[in-house]
């Protein structure tokens, strides 16, 4: 079975943006793409293009956001592709 990349990265852009917006794992904790920016030291056009799925996340990048999230790497990157 083949990886469908831009399947992949819309989804996860998808995932990471419902954890922002306090949908996902973080219930009701919503935070600004400039917040998370501030948080985290990704910049916020960067993390937009992620959750637009425009743009792969490096490990590093991925390890802070989820310090920034305040959430485990693994529920960071656990979501159904």
């Amino acid at each position: 079975m083949e990886l469908d990349k831009v399947k992949f990265s819309e989804n996860f852009g998808k995932h990471l943006k419902a954890i922002r917006e306090g949908n996902k794992v973080r219930k009701g904790k919503k935070i600004s793409l400039r917040r998370l920016d501030q948080i985290s030291g990704v910049d916020h056009s960067h993390i937009h293009k992620i959750e637009k799925g425009e743009s792969s996340p490096s490990l590093l990048t991925l390890k802070a956001l989820a310090l920034a999230l305040d959430i485990s790497l693994s529920e960071l990157v656990n979501f159904e592709d």
